[in-house]
């Protein structure tokens, strides 16, 4: 074999060297974003596409070169140069909407100091497109979402949730414990709610909040709403509270204060019965300790561990619940 031969060869063997890891990558990210970030499936294939396209391009480019040098091919039918130069304009736009993506998403952040002050004169924090990523839950049916559920959900049956269209459900895991869930209801006026529950009692974790983030009330309890808005004007409303060791949060796609929807927001928390804990005899825990500046630090691991408490370590569905 000549050089030329060689070279061909190598090259044709990278492209498709190129091409299976570009594959596996594309499907461990769709994994990724869809099995737990709960990304809606059509969404995270487009940006996977959009993402792969330009590598398959290369890829493809590296193996037509070395094909060419290790075996010299006639010249394509006009039928598969038409085909061609589509596939080339497919990578042409995916590029460029990547690059498009790239720049919009930076300017974003050099501009986050400009948002900060923003936030303090209006009461909403702006922020980038990528930022509402998290709100986008991708349901499933809501029978499959509470199959396995380590706690009982709120029931829903008497409050206006009744009222809306379901949109399933999605399960969450903590400490390889279902102890987290979303469900994703239509309103009548097409906006939509979700609702997030995580019994803290079912997977033992703990959170802390600084009493002066919470300024609202939900039946007494003290409750956070953040008003999230990216420059085109999409927005995410969030409100958050705990009741015990339940915490919630509420969400609807808009401003709530551009959009009339704060007081049917704060009526639809406060229609949620009270929470049925996984363990309701939950073994006490030390109180938080605070650090100097006033946060919270985590406790010191004791230096001898009783065998249920290897268990829990080891297994977090064996955590002592009386």
């Amino acid at each position: 074999m000549t050089l030329k031969g060689a070279i061909g060869v190598l090259l044709w063997s990278a492209g498709h060297v190129v091409n299976v890891l570009a594959l596996l990558a594309a499907g461990m990210y769709v994994l990724f974003c869809v099995a737990w970030l709960h990304a809606p499936l059509l969404d995270v294939l487009r940006v996977t596409a959009t993402m792969a396209l330009p590598v398959l391009g290369l890829a493809w480019l590296i193996r037509r070169g070395g094909r060419r040098l290790w075996k010299p091919a006639p010249a394509p039918s006009p039928v598969r140069r038409g085909l061609l130069a589509a596939a080339g304009v497919a990578v042409v736009i995916a590029c460029g909407s990547l690059v498009r993506t790239g720049v919009r998403d930076y300017q974003c952040s050099v501009d986050r100091s400009r948002h900060a002050a923003g936030t303090r004169q209006d009461g909403v924090e702006h922020v980038c497109a990528i930022d509402l990523d998290r709100y986008d839950i991708g349901f499933q049916s809501l029978a499959r979402a509470t199959r396995k559920l380590a706690f009982p959900p709120v029931d829903l049956a008497h409050t206006p949730f009744a009222q809306f269209e379901s949109l399933g459900g999605r399960a969450e895991y903590v400490n390889d414990i279902p102890s987290r869930l979303y469900r994703g209801f239509r309103m009548p006026d097409g906006h939509q709610v979700t609702l997030f529950e995580h019994d803290m009692s079912a997977d033992g974790s703990r959170s802390w909040r600084d009493p002066k983030d919470e300024p609202e009330r939900i039946n007494g309890l003290p409750a956070r709403l953040v008003i999230l808005e990216t420059s085109s004007g999409k927005a995410v409303s969030v409100l958050s509270w705990f009741e015990g060791r339940r915490g919630y949060q509420l969400w609807v796609d808009a401003n709530v204060v551009r959009v009339p929807l704060r007081d049917r927001l704060f009526a639809l928390a406060a229609s949620l019965p009270r929470a049925i804990p996984a363990c309701p005899n939950e073994p006490p825990r030390p109180p938080l300790r605070f650090d100097a500046d006033g946060n919270p630090v985590d406790e010191p691991m004791p230096q001898v561990l009783t065998q249920a408490q290897m268990d829990a370590i080891v297994d977090g569905s064996r955590r002592p619940c009386k």
